[in-house]
């Protein structure tokens, strides 16, 4: 269908994927068929037979009525971005020059993420109003991703998995939420002083999500105009002949010897509040 090509496919078949996340910032996909989904220019490399298109992930029942209701999920609600769809087998291999996790989604589980932190995903995602979100106009979370699935997705650094139980309440950034699970209330709160407001001082944390339930909260210092320059730079430095020579090797060790190397004296100090990150979402 015409219409239905203009907003980016159809309702094509999820696909059969391995994930393995070969460096920090780089993951290799291996695809069996069906289609699956990339955040824009992020593929690296393709190895094998595939078809690459641009498209909105985001699910719907079909035939006109499903692209009206693809149309106002992606529009009015808010999923701005295009994607690219891989329909077909082999081996893809992405990366945003962001840090990526890797989170296996089992079934009748729900994942929900800010979609500017998706990379990769095997299925469409839904699509729904985020008041929340609205009010601080941060684009937070407004895509979930029901499993059985695989996501992975893109911050700043190494993320952090905050646990709310019960009973008690935390306090997020929320230009810092990445993605989360659970049953979770996200409040905005002003935490600021009148008097600085009146007396022109800012300290960047006087808007907080208030977090309640029982859950967790996957948290990253993220920028994402930051990294974009920080990208562009790069890429003139490239044209210009300035980016240095390429070396392939096994550099990504070294980077591992040093994340493991010793650290400051505020190391374990919250090891009863946050749970280590590869713990998330049993990755």
């Amino acid at each position: 269908m015409v219409l239905e090509s203009l907003l980016g496919g159809g309702s094509a078949e999820t696909a059969e994927v391995t994930v393995e996340k070969i460096r920090d910032q780089v993951v290799k996909i291996e695809q069996e068929g069906g289609s699956s989904y990339f955040k824009h220019d992020s593929i690296l490399a393709t190895r094998g037979d595939f078809d690459l298109s641009a498209t909105k992930p985001v699910k719907h029942s079909g035939g006109i009525f499903g692209f009206i209701e693809k149309l106002i999920k992606s529009k009015i609600l808010g999923f701005e971005t295009y994607f690219v769809e891989a329909t077909g087998s082999g081996t893809i291999l992405a990366g945003d020059g962001g840090h990526l996790t890797v989170i296996e989604v089992p079934e009748g589980e729900v994942v929900t993420v800010d979609q500017s932190h998706i990379l990769f995903c095997n299925t469409p995602v839904e699509v729904t109003a985020n008041l929340d979100g609205a009010i601080l106009s941060t684009g937070l979370i407004d895509a979930e991703v029901e499993g059985p699935a695989v996501l992975v997705v893109t911050s700043e650094c190494d993320p952090v998995p905050i646990t709310v139980t019960p009973g008690e309440t935390v306090h997020v950034d929320p230009q810092c939420v990445v993605a989360w699970k659970g049953d979770l209330t996200f409040i905005p709160t002003w935490k600021g002083h009148a008097l600085d407001l009146l007396l022109g001082r800012t300290h960047g944390e006087e808007f907080m999500l208030e977090v309640e339930g029982e859950g967790q909260v996957l948290v990253s210092p993220y920028d994402e105009r930051l990294r974009n320059l920080e990208r562009a730079v790069r890429r003139l430095q490239n044209e210009q002949g300035g980016g240095g020579p390429v070396v392939f090797d096994d550099e990504g060790d070294a980077a591992d010897d040093f994340d493991e190397g010793g650290g400051g004296f505020l190391d374990g100090l919250f090891d009863d509040f946050i749970d280590d990150a590869d713990d998330f979402f049993d990755l």
